[in-house]
């Protein structure tokens, strides 16, 4: 092979390399924008489900912790990035966990934690209601969910 040849296949190995590689990060680029993106709504999804069902089904101690858990990670997004949905989230979870402590009789707790859910709503935009009318409304939420769920 003579030496202009061996030149020639050279440069075109590494221009079809270097296009191969430019166009390959690109599309692997996106593919992960993607992935970080539809992570950011399927992790919160997952244990807001979680701890609904923990919350629906289990003892009080395991409950307790999967709501405390999901609150705890809502208030790490929502310091990361403050979003109203969270908010929300936010108040349904303190009062789901007030609701918690009624039913096993701990008024300060139960109040504790519906301070918490009032803050979260009115952070989100949401009216200054009661502690009643705040479990009557979630109580009723939840009875569509189950409803809807079945």
């Amino acid at each position: 092979m003579t030496p202009a040849a061996k030149v020639t296949y050279f440069a075109a190995v590494l221009i079809g390399l270097s296009i191969g590689a430019f166009f390959g990060f690109h599309n692997a680029t996106r593919a992960l924008e993607s992935y970080y993106c539809s992570r950011q709504i399927t992790v919160p999804e997952a244990l807001r489900n979680f701890s609904y069902l923990q919350y629906k089904h289990a003892d009080y101690e395991h409950a307790k912790a999967a709501l405390q858990t999901f609150a705890s990670f809502l208030e790490e997004m929502e310091n990361l990035n403050p979003d109203k949905t969270q908010n929300h989230d936010l108040a349904f979870t303190y009062t789901r966990l007030a609701l918690l402590e009624d039913a096993v009789n701990n008024p300060k707790q139960s109040h504790t934690y519906m301070s918490k859910a009032r803050f979260w709503y009115t952070a989100g935009g949401g009216r200054d209601f009661s502690d009643s009318e705040m479990k009557a409304a979630l109580k009723k939420v939840d009875a569509m969910k189950e409803r809807l769920l079945r």
